[in-house]
């Protein structure tokens, strides 16, 4: 799927925005706060209902008014397709074909990745990250994973509640059948996903990096001698006096290893930003074998932290990639002198082809 034009309304500093964009390969280039990176939150909010930035949704509107819009015309294999998202003091409201939908039905018409600053906390900080980056690709390519997702997470909702509570044995035990049985097909889906992409993902991370000998693990969240029930039964008392399920497949940790040392330990933060943009484009490539779509990457501030052959290995790596690519710099330099991209002037809110 194709974004081929986006238009706003009051989005940060965007008061007013039509732009086309004719090309699969783009390149915003401008100042520091012209307004790049909320070009590429816009598109990431627009296909993903929220903000990379971790912003509140009233946090997006600019001067002109308590509201915001955000619309999007896309080509690709089943027609033309459109849609929109639009915030005010009232709420956020998606649509689809001029139609009401919801923010589930946008992920799936264009599903979006990005590779930006703060994807550092995927390997310098917790296994939420990790775990997130895992679920985005399985929630595209395995149809049973969210009605599995959706049970575990109300079984664990409410055998936290009765932990919480106190209540006894017989009415805690009640729920660890389903939370087991859910949570074990969770870690499958999982598992089956991430053995699809190793390889890939080694591969692709020997090239950008020039370094072999990496590895990806992912731990259940449970004890591997036994299986979640019987892990749940075994610290129904530990679980009792903290409130809270400590097994299961919430508490899985995806880690990652360049030889024997855990990766954060062993790289610096641009060879931590080609680890991260391997590991994206190979989960996109798997989405495309397994899905038929190819999700739109956008990569902030390209060429931070990334010596010129390093930047090289990347963009090389983004022009065959068969999805449609959007990209940050302050300038049109060095190897992004290229003339497969579309270039993008922005300026104090404003864009220019």
């Amino acid at each position: 799927m194709q974004l081929t034009q986006l238009k706003a309304d009051n989005f940060r500093r965007f008061t007013k925005l039509s732009l086309p964009i004719p090309g699969r390969l783009n390149l915003f280039v401008g100042a520091n706060a012209a307004g790049k990176t909320s070009l590429l939150e816009m598109i990431y909010c627009l296909n993903r209902s929220k903000s990379f930035r971790g912003s509140a949704y009233q946090d997006l509107m600019g001067p002109a008014k308590a509201q915001w819009t955000v619309f999007g015309r896309y080509e690709g294999e089943r027609g033309p397709q459109t849609a929109g998202l639009q915030w005010a003091e009232q709420g956020i409201q998606a649509r689809r074909e001029g139609k009401p939908a919801s923010a589930l039905d946008l992920v799936q018409l264009a599903p979006t990745q990005i590779l930006e600053p703060g994807m550092h906390r995927m390997i310098a900080e917790g296994p939420t990250y990790r775990r997130s980056f895992i679920d985005w690709g399985v929630f595209h390519v395995e149809p049973r994973f969210m009605p599995a997702w959706r049970r575990f997470r109300r079984a664990l909702r409410q055998r936290n509640q009765l932990l919480r509570e106190r209540r006894s044995n017989a009415e805690i035990s009640a729920w660890e059948p389903e939370l087991a049985e859910s949570g074990e097909e969770l870690h499958g889906y999982r598992l089956e996903h991430l053995s699809r992409m190793r390889q890939q993902v080694s591969e692709r991370i020997a090239r950008l990096l020039e370094e072999p000998d990496w590895s990806f693990e992912l731990q259940s969240g449970w004890s591997a001698e036994h299986s979640l029930l019987e892990d749940l039964e075994r610290h129904r008392e530990r679980d009792r006096r903290l409130g809270m399920t400590q097994s299961g497949p919430h508490r899985a940790e995806l880690r990652i290893r360049a030889g024997k040392l855990a990766v954060r330990h062993r790289i610096s933060r641009g060879q931590q930003k080609l680890v991260l943009a391997a590991m994206l484009i190979s989960q996109c490539e798997l989405l495309l074998q397994d899905a038929g779509i190819a999700p739109i990457l956008l990569v902030d501030d390209f060429s931070a932290e990334l010596a010129e052959h390093f930047q090289a290995s990347l963009l090389a790596q983004l022009k065959v990639y068969p999805g449609q690519v959007f990209l940050t710099a302050f300038e049109q330099s060095g190897v992004l002198k290229d003339s497969e991209l579309a270039l993008f002037h922005v300026e104090q809110g404003r864009v220019r082809a």
